[in-house]
């Protein structure tokens, strides 16, 4: 299917010419609607009278909170009242003209909308429908709402990421629900490809529960191979030390590297010490090793000891706060950022990353304000203009006044 004139996508990206009704909300569903925008497709992002509950949380104004940026980049923004008969009716009449469908509600609210798989594919037969849900669409925890934190909790990732005290630790951003969407882009990826050779759509689940499990592999793997003992590092050294002004990450993967950290740190004797000559042996010496490398690194500056690391070919890295990576040489030479405002008053620009695997990153393209696009979206899906007005006039559509949100690259 055609994608709308209003936004020309280079031909190269692979996803020109899809057209995408998002229905989600929050950051798992949003995200990976904002991942098929920056590689070309057309993505309507749909919310109710009220707004999706991303614009609420956290830092933000008019609904551009942290979260409603990062996840809804390159989109456009439709409201709808889907809570009677009409908004439904429009609901469905958009989903006609889509490729894929995009939601995050629990198992069977779809459905009480009139928006089953079975219902819209039978009008759609090409369609890719994507559903993200807490658990699954069946077993015990159908019904239990799902979200990041309690995830993190049940599938041991709280436990695996203990503090030196043994008490658990909830990792400090949205990993779950983040790797959610890049799993779900996959996912629909995978079901266009599908598509292309059987002409048939396809409907596709993730659930934040099963991208724990997944995310999780290789710890999971290790806490059984290891029938239940305390964990050990996969190399020693491999930790964070303090400098003289900050700290440093340092890590080595090759006995041969382990020598030349001995040598940058002071240490050339550790070449010839047999107790610590293989990987296999220094796991069982690492307190004595990170308590030698702890003393060195703790006399110089990180600055010093990243060069002389470097040069030595050891891996490491000074541990930057966001602004430090941010202003990082190579992430600057790389154009990771892509620098946003909205609009000219209202303050410093903001960096969103590009998207791995794109040519530079891919553009960022506008993030919508709630119901910003509303008519444009419409009239793009050959809705009449005499309708449009009733809807709006009826207040099944609703558009917001106010000024495009804009972005640009300093």
């Amino acid at each position: 299917m055609s994608a709308a004139s209003h936004s020309p996508r280079l031909p190269c990206l692979p996803y020109a010419g899809i057209r995408v009704v998002d229905m989600s909300q929050g950051i798992a569903g949003p995200s990976c609607g904002s991942l098929l925008a920056r590689q070309g497709a057309d993505v309507i992002k749909i919310e109710p009278p009220n707004g999706d509950w991303g614009r609420l949380m956290g830092r933000g104004e008019n609904g551009l909170t942290a979260i409603s940026i990062g996840t809804n980049a390159g989109k456009r923004a439709l409201c709808v009242d889907a809570s009677g008969p009409q908004g439904q009716a429009l609901l469905r009449r958009l989903i006609d003209g889509a490729d894929v469908l995009l939601d995050s509600f629990r198992p069977g609210v779809m459905a009480s909308l009139g928006l089953g798989y079975e219902a819209l594919a039978a009008r759609n037969p090409g369609l890719v429908h994507l559903s993200i849900t807490g658990y699954g669409s069946s077993g015990p925890y159908r019904e239990k709402p799902g979200s990041d934190s309690v995830l993190q909790a049940l599938s041991g990732m709280m436990a695996m990421n203990a503090g030196e005290d043994g008490a658990p630790r909830r990792i400090g951003m949205l990993m779950i629900d983040a790797a959610s969407g890049v799993y779900a882009a996959q996912s629909v990826g995978a079901a266009l490809v599908g598509r292309s050779v059987t002409g048939q759509g396809a409907r596709v689940e993730v659930s934040l529960l099963e991208v724990a499990a997944s995310l999780q592999t290789i710890p999971i793997l290790d806490h059984y191979m290891g029938r239940g003992e305390p964990r050990v590092p996969v190399t020693v050294p491999s930790g964070t030390f303090a400098t003289l002004d900050g700290f440093i990450n340092v890590v080595t993967l090759r006995n041969e590297m382990f020598f030349r950290l001995g040598n940058a740190v002071g240490h050339p004797e550790w070449t010839t010490r047999k107790a610590w000559s293989t990987n296999e042996k220094r796991l069982k010496h690492a307190v004595a090793i990170n308590a030698e490398i702890r003393a060195a690194l703790a006399t110089r500056e990180t600055a010093y000891w990243v060069e002389r690391l470097a040069a030595h070919d050891v891996l490491c890295a000074a541990v930057n706060g966001y602004e430090d990576f941010v202003e990082d040489e190579q992430v600057r030479h790389a154009g990771v950022f892509r620098w946003w405002q909205a609009g000219s008053d209202s303050g410093a620009p903001l960096p969103v990353a590009g998207v791995p695997g794109v040519p530079g990153g891919g553009e960022l393209g506008r993030v919508p304000r709630h119901a910003e696009h509303s008519r444009e979206v419409l009239r793009d899906w050959c809705i009449p203009e005499a309708e449009i007005e009733a809807l709006l006039a009826q207040g099944v559509v609703q558009q917001a006044e106010c000024t495009t949100a804009q972005h640009e690259r300093v």
